[in-house]
């Protein structure tokens, strides 16, 4: 309940600054209201807000103080898509599970990638590609099993296995369709 409280604090925070007390006491008057006419006050709210809002927002056109990411701040994706889980619909939440997903393995690729880099210039001399010499096979699936014969071929590098078996099923996956269709530079 605790979590639920601090995500949504961005929302509390937004709906504080663009009401009143005036407002608040309205909101809270609401449920006591006769219910054939807790329909218009409802409207008659959410108009005071919308006015107030306006004005406000005439008054002081620049940024707000705190409802913004600095300039050199990076969002973080994945406390997004937590905060907007508490106010989707179930097949919303699977599609930010599933952006999750993706941003998770995009990262693990940087991170590969980065790796290689670093072993790069630790070794100029080495030659990179040769630690990935085709494990893959006449039907285009990689196998790397401990060094095996990769159907029937070469065997795979072991710096390839290694790193390999460091990756979960799904991101196996997603480097062997990356590993197919190389990115367009």
């Amino acid at each position: 309940m605790a979590d639920i409280k601090e995500d949504a604090s961005n929302v509390m925070a937004f709906d504080a600054l663009y009401t009143t007390n005036q407002i608040q006491k309205l909101k809270v008057l609401l449920p006591y209201i006769e219910p054939s006419m807790q329909k218009h006050l409802a409207v008659y709210i959410k108009y005071m807000e919308f006015q107030y809002t306006l004005n406000l927002t005439k008054k002081h056109p620049a940024t707000l103080c705190g409802c913004g990411l600095s300039q050199s701040e990076k969002p973080d994706l994945h406390k997004l898509c937590k905060e907007l889980s508490l106010y989707s619909t179930p097949a919303e939440i699977r599609q930010l599970e599933q952006m999750q997903s993706i941003i998770q393995t995009m990262e693990t690729v940087k991170e590969m990638s980065q790796t290689m880099s670093a072993m790069q210039e630790i070794f100029p001399d080495m030659n990179m590609d040769s630690l990935f010499e085709n494990p893959f096979g006449e039907d285009g699936c990689a196998d790397f099993s401990d060094g095996q014969e990769a159907s029937g071929e070469s065997a795979a590098s072991p710096m390839l296995s290694m790193l390999m078996n460091m990756l979960s099923p799904e991101q196996k996956q997603m480097f062997e369709m990356f590993q197919n269709n190389p990115p367009i530079s």
